[in-house]
């Protein structure tokens, strides 16, 4: 259990310092599991882990619809009105306004989402989604060298 925790601990400083690299105020982790289903996996903080947990519970949000596309999710307002906004899952954690959802691929096969966040409403530039999109690919090789040596893969 002590090494699930440290590998929790490992995953939220990494999207701490991804969130810092783009400049956003946080980022946060949401991976497939074994329905397809996309499940919270960690966040830079409490209100990252908040708006994973959100999205998984209601089934719908920036990470779902980012997987759903395989493609890049940017909301401005999480406020707004659909289809530009997440009103469900903004009455639900206040705290976050602006999300970027990156999915993340290995090969071909999408295995999760990767979500930056301001607390500010404000319109996502296109070199600050690519510069995303890059670090998506940061998380994907991060993680695949966590499963590598995870003694819970059985490997260390």
């Amino acid at each position: 259990m002590t090494q699930v925790l440290e590998l929790s601990r490992l995953i939220d400083r990494t999207l701490g310092a991804l969130a810092d690299v783009l400049g956003t105020d946080g980022a946060a982790l949401m991976l497939v599991d074994d329905h397809d289903r996309l499940r919270a996996i960690g966040g830079s903080d409490d209100h990252g882990r908040r708006l994973e947990l959100i999205q998984e519970q209601i089934g719908s949000g920036p990470a779902i619809e980012s997987l759903a596309r395989g493609e890049d999710v940017t909301v401005d307002d999480l406020r707004a009105a659909r289809p530009l906004g997440f009103p469900g899952v903004a009455a639900r954690v206040s705290e976050v306004r602006a999300v970027l959802s990156v999915p993340l691929r290995t090969e071909e096969q999408l295995i999760g989402t990767l979500n930056f966040y301001d607390r500010m409403s404000h319109e996502w530039q296109p070199a600050k989604v690519r510069a995303g999109e890059r670090l998506g690919e940061l998380m994907v090789m991060v993680l695949q060298t966590l499963a590598n040596r995870s003694p819970i893969s059985g490997q260390s």
